[in-house]
């Protein structure tokens, strides 16, 4: 079993991989070796392997059999996909969150829900407060786990829904008025609806 140091170590050069990969530091297509990276970060191969592997799992890097990694190029298919899979994702924060909160945690997600409406036509400046609202909700759903996988899938929807369209305003605004309404009610099943209906994963509501 790897010591405590050893997977602070690999955690770190995780991040610091993942950010280089995320701000285009390490472009997509381009080939990237362990020793390199070591010599890049300070340490050694093994932290470095560590890290690749954890980033292949969330799709920014592609080990191949020749044993060449490389950084995963962003196709019309892999924005779908990721959009898809942040929805689902953020949609089972929403479900797992909004009951649970407690009213100064409560209010906090309003103000991120309303932060967000004011940037929803700034398309970096909404993708930010997305991340910051979906990542709070995560964070208190009181499921380690989920949030331990959405942590690190962060980085993949940072780098992969950069030129996402956004839905139209009209849409957008009242997905936000539903999943605000629903946070103060602390009715999980329906933020979750209009999580997925701000995803494009489910039609809007007739009527």
């Amino acid at each position: 079993m790897a010591s405590r140091d050893a997977r602070s170590l690999g955690e770190q050069v995780f991040h610091r991989i993942a950010e280089a990969i995320v701000a285009h530091e390490l472009p997509p297509g381009m080939r990237v070796r362990d020793v390199a990276l070591g010599q890049r970060f300070h340490v050694s191969r093994s932290p470095v392997r560590e890290a690749l592997h954890r980033l292949e799992r969330i799709g920014l890097v592609e080990i191949l059999p020749s044993r060449v990694t490389q950084v995963t190029v962003v196709t019309e298919q892999t924005v779908a996909q990721t959009l898809a899979y942040a929805g689902y994702q953020a949609g089972l924060a929403v479900r797992q969150s909004l009951p649970l909160l407690t009213p100064s945690e409560r209010a906090q997600a309003l103000v991120l829900i309303d932060e967000l409406s004011r940037d929803e036509e700034d398309p970096a400046g909404a993708s930010a407060a997305r991340r910051a609202l979906f990542s709070f909700l995560s964070a208190h759903s009181r499921n380690a786990v989920h949030h331990a996988h959405m942590r690190d899938m962060e980085y993949a929807f940072e780098r992969n829904l950069r030129g996402a369209a956004l839905p139209p305003a009209t849409v957008s605004r009242a997905c936000l008025a539903g999943l605000r309404e629903a946070t103060t009610r602390g009715d999980g099943d329906e933020g979750e609806r209009w999580v997925r209906v701000l995803h494009g994963l489910a039609p809007f509501p007739a009527g």
